[in-house]
């Protein structure tokens, strides 16, 4: 398994469903622009969003829904006239927790391949107790480092 990666952005996969709603009381940190080497996931929009725009991701994989607040650092036309959004997370431990529940998306979007392609009906344990024997190694990381002033 390869994972799609926009410019070190890990690509949320387009069959696992993700909410983008603007967020009023986000504030912008000059720290996680996008040149600064922190990274963040890439996600299909229907809407362009201006770069510095606050948002807010809820994907419901998981219950609760995870939802976590970050800013745009890029947005380009995609196919289909929609998007192609670039998210970047200001707290080290929201970056944290939208890279694992990521992962978690990259195994669902495993699991339903196995059914699909196999006919195996894998739990969501056994799912994930394969996918990360096979691909976690190289599933990409976060840099959370801060740019030197």
């Amino acid at each position: 398994m390869t994972f799609d990666v926009d410019q070190g952005y890990i690509r949320h996969p387009t069959d696992i469903p993700a909410k983008i709603a603007l967020c009023s009381d986000y504030g912008v940190s000059r720290n996680t622009c996008s040149e600064s080497g922190v990274v963040g996931i890439s996600i299909v929009t229907r809407e362009f969003f201006s770069i510095d725009t606050a948002l807010d991701i809820t994907i419901s994989i998981s219950d609760p829904a995870f939802t976590a607040s970050g800013h745009v650092a890029w947005c380009i036309p995609d196919r289909n006239g929609h998007y192609r959004t670039g998210i970047v997370f200001d707290d080290p431990e929201t970056a944290y927790g939208v890279r694992m529940i990521e992962q978690i998306c990259y195994i669902e979007q495993y699991r339903q391949q196995i059914q699909k392609q196999e006919g195996r009906t894998l739990s969501q344990a056994d799912a994930a107790e394969e996918w990360i024997s096979r691909f976690a190694k190289d599933f990409p990381g976060f840099s959370l480092t801060t740019p030197a002033v």
